[in-house]
This record gives structure tokens, C-alpha cells and sequence, in this order.
């Protein structure tokens, strides 16, 4: 039997490993020494195990969304949109292996990022939008009845003309076709402020509404294309797959920079820099998962997958820990002072992060009652993953190499 995974469930685990962490000076680390290639085989071992259960569990959602558009109900449409969500945790942790030269973003290996997990979101490039009035106005290609629905056709059109929010593939696409348009709007007011709710697309969008048979075929064949690329990634990344070879055979100092380089960018570039100040300075529109208000969770899924790295655990789906050296332990060979602050860091993101989960608001309300430098909590978790980033990259100093946070 699954576990399922629960926002109590999530908040524990991530006290445990604030815990864990700052326990360290209580419970030293073993005096035997570490090495880099410890550090390297064990980051190995965690992202086959993370990319497996990424897999995994896309391949049980696409179950749920094929249920779903043989009979569309909101029974289906809710035990699909419960898929996505559960998946979505598996896929968030294995950010953390991206920006490492590896597969997700080597155009020359796999289907990169872009074509997996891209945002924001631009709904009329796919599907019908809401107007100011309440109507609707439909531009986007499942109301094209000239563009062929073929998976080459929807994979051409993704990020088409460079214009990086004309998104027709991965994670994204499939949860505006399952949630819709996330208006906010408070039907007392008719204004855009009840960040309770989420999309509220329904599945008679896939009965009885226009285009509603063009929609299912859009459905299925995005969903049918990301399990096939996730299943490129976790087949290379499996012992003996294709990149699980090549990156045993680089040189040390090579896959080092590249995992560190790797947890040290999505700490401070990606999820501080890119998904957390433009939502706090601009609002919804760069809110990551917008549509389902998933986003909560996406900083939980994307804090510890950074943390998987740093303490060198991961807890896969079946529950079992994969375990390896940790960073901290690798950096505390070389210096104390810079593996104990990258542990404060590291423990001080967890803290940061469960206190924006225990708020119990959805992301794009928090961060609606915050601007940039307000301090407030999503400023501060912010705040915490650049420390965290500028503390990876003095560990990789330390250990004779060179990243880029930026």
C-alpha cells in the first residue's frame, strides 16, 4: 500500500531533519574519513532512487488521467488531479539535479526541462480563457481545428517564437488541463482575492463543452509524453543506464562541481531568485503552480530535494532511505568552521520553509500581503536558500572548486 503523503506528514519529516541536522554537534560525525568519491557515488545513488519514483508515480497519475478521459466525471477528475499532485512531489525533489551538465538539460542526451516541467503558463496559448466580463475566449490550440493534435505538433509549439510562456508541454500544461484558471474571485465581491481556492475547471469540459474531444486527445497525449520522458530520465540515471556510466567516469573534481554547482544554483537562482521574489514583487502570474495552488508544495518538494544533497538522505516513495556521505561531512574534512555553518544554513531553510507551510495559506496569498524586503515569510525563505546558496558555494571553495549561484 502507498503512503499518502500529508502536509502533517511533510512537516514532520521536515522537523525531523531540522532536527537531525542541527544535532550535529551533540552527535559528532564518525572520525573516519570521507572522500570525494563517497560524496559523488552517494549523490548517484539518490537521484537514481528520486528519478525512479518520479516515474513511478507519473506512470500511476497517467492511470488516473486515462481513467479520467474514458469517463470523465468529478469523481475521475478528482482521483486524476490527486495523481498529478502526489507525482508532483517526486518530481520537485529531483530539481535539485538540474544545472549539474547532466541530462535534464542537455539538449544532446534527453528532452530537456523546458519540455517537462516549463512555466508560467500562458492558458490561451492552449485552451480557452476567462474574459473580464465572464465569457470566455477561445485561441488556443485545442480550439484550433486547423493545428493537428499530434505529439510532434504540441512538442514544435512548446515555447514557440522564443516566447518563454507559450508552454504546450510537461507538468504545467497537464494542471491547467485538469484545474483551469486559477481567478481567485470571491463570488460575493467579484473580486480577485479568494486565494482559498484553485482552478475550478469541470470535467464537463470533457463531455459536453466545445472542443471537449480535442481536449482529451491534448490531455492524453501530454501526459502520455512527459511518463516518456521521465522514463528516459530515470532509465539513464538507473545503475549501468547510459549517464549513470558516463558520470562514474568523470573526472572528481568534475561531478563535484557539477552537484554543487547544481544545489548551489536552484537554491539561489532558481527557487530564491526566480520563483519567489518575481511572485512576492509581481503577483500570481509567476506563482509556479498557479492553477492547482500547489506551490506550498513545490517549495517543499524543491527545499528538500536541495536538503537530500546537503545531508545525503532521501527518503523514496516505499518509505526507505537511501542513504550516502553527506556534504557536511565531506566539507567538515577540510574545514569545520564552513561545514558547520552550511549545516546552520541548511537547517535554518527547513525552519524557514515549515514556517511558511504552518501558516496555513495558500502560496499566492502569502506572498499577496508581502513586497520585496517586507521580511515577510516568503521573503524570509527567500532569504534563507541565497544564504544557503552562498554557503554551498564556500563549500565548494573549500573543497578546491568553483560554482555559479546565479
Amino acid at each position: 500500500m502507498k503512503l499518502k503523503i500529508t502536509y502533517s506528514f511533510y512537516l514532520l519529516v521536515t522537523l525531523l531533519l531540522i532536527t537531525a541536522c542541527s544535532s550535529d554537534d551533540d552527535n559528532p560525525i564518525d572520525s573516519k574519513t570521507v572522500e570525494k568519491s563517497d560524496f559523488i557515488e552517494g549523490y548517484a545513488k539518490i537521484a537514481s532512487a528520486n528519478y525512479a519514483d518520479s516515474y513511478n508515480t507519473a506512470v500511476s497519475m497517467k492511470s488516473k488521467i486515462d481513467a479520467f478521459i474514458t469517463t470523465p466525471s468529478e469523481n475521475t477528475l478528482k482521483e486524476a488531479r490527486d495523481a498529478w499532485l502526489y507525482a508532483r512531489d517526486f518530481y520537485g525533489q529531483t530539481e535539485a539535479f538540474r544545472e549539474a551538465n547532466g541530462p535534464i538539460d542537455n539538449d544532446d542526451l534527453l528532452a530537456t526541462e523546458g519540455q517537462i516541467n516549463a512555466w508560467p503558463l500562458d492558458e490561451g496559448f492552449i485552451d480557452y480563457v476567462f474574459t473580464v466580463g465572464g465569457g470566455t475566449i477561445q485561441n488556443g490550440l485545442i480550439g484550433d481545428v486547423t493545428f493537428d493534435l499530434t505529439e510532434a505538433n504540441i512538442i514544435s509549439k512548446n515555447e514557440e517564437g522564443n516566447k518563454d510562456d507559450n508552454i504546450s508541454t510537461g507538468w504545467h500544461a497537464i494542471e491547467f488541463l485538469l484545474w483551469g484558471q486559477d481567478l481567485n474571485l470571491n463570488p460575493a465581491t467579484q473580486v480577485m482575492d479568494n486565494y482559498s481556492i484553485s482552478g475550478e475547471r469541470s470535467f464537463e469540459d470533457y463531455t459536453t463543452a466545445d472542443f471537449a474531444e480535442r481536449r482529451k486527445t491534448y490531455l492524453q497525449i501530454v501526459t502520455d509524453l512527459l511518463v516518456k520522458d521521465l522514463k528516459d530520465l530515470n532509465d539513464t540515471w538507473a545503475a549501468g543506464g547510459s549517464y549513470r556510466t558516463t558520470f562514474k567516469a568523470l573526472n572528481e573534481d568534475v561531478a563535484l562541481t557539477n552537484i554543487l554547482n547544481g544545489i548551489g544554483f536552484i537554491s539561489n537562482g532558481e527557487v530564491a531568485l526566480e520563483r519567489i521574489d518575481p511572485a512576492i514583487d509581481e503577483g500570481q502570474e509567476n506563482e509556479h503552480s498557479c492553477f492547482s495552488d500547489n506551490t506550498n508544495q513545490d517549495m517543499w518538494a524543491n527545499v528538500n530535494g536541495i536538503n537530500n544533497i546537503i545531508v545525503g538522505s532521501y527518503t523514496g516513495e516505499n518509505g526507505a532511505k537511501v542513504t550516502g556521505v553527506s556534504l557536511i561531512e565531506l566539507v567538515k574534512e577540510k574545514n569545520t568552521n564552513i561545514a558547520n555553518t552550511l549545516n546552520t544554513k541548511a537547517s535554518e531553510t527547513l525552519s524557514k520553509l515549515s514556517t511558511l507551510l504552518n501558516l496555513g495559506k495558500n502560496f499566492d496569498e502569502i506572498v499577496s500581503e508581502e513586497t520585496l524586503g517586507s521580511n515577510g515569510p516568503a521573503g524570509q525563505l527567500s532569504s534563507a536558500l541565497k544564504a544557503q546558496g552562498t554557503a554551498i558555494s564556500d563549500a565548494a571553495g573549500v573543497l578546491g572548486v568553483s560554482i555559479t549561484i546565479n
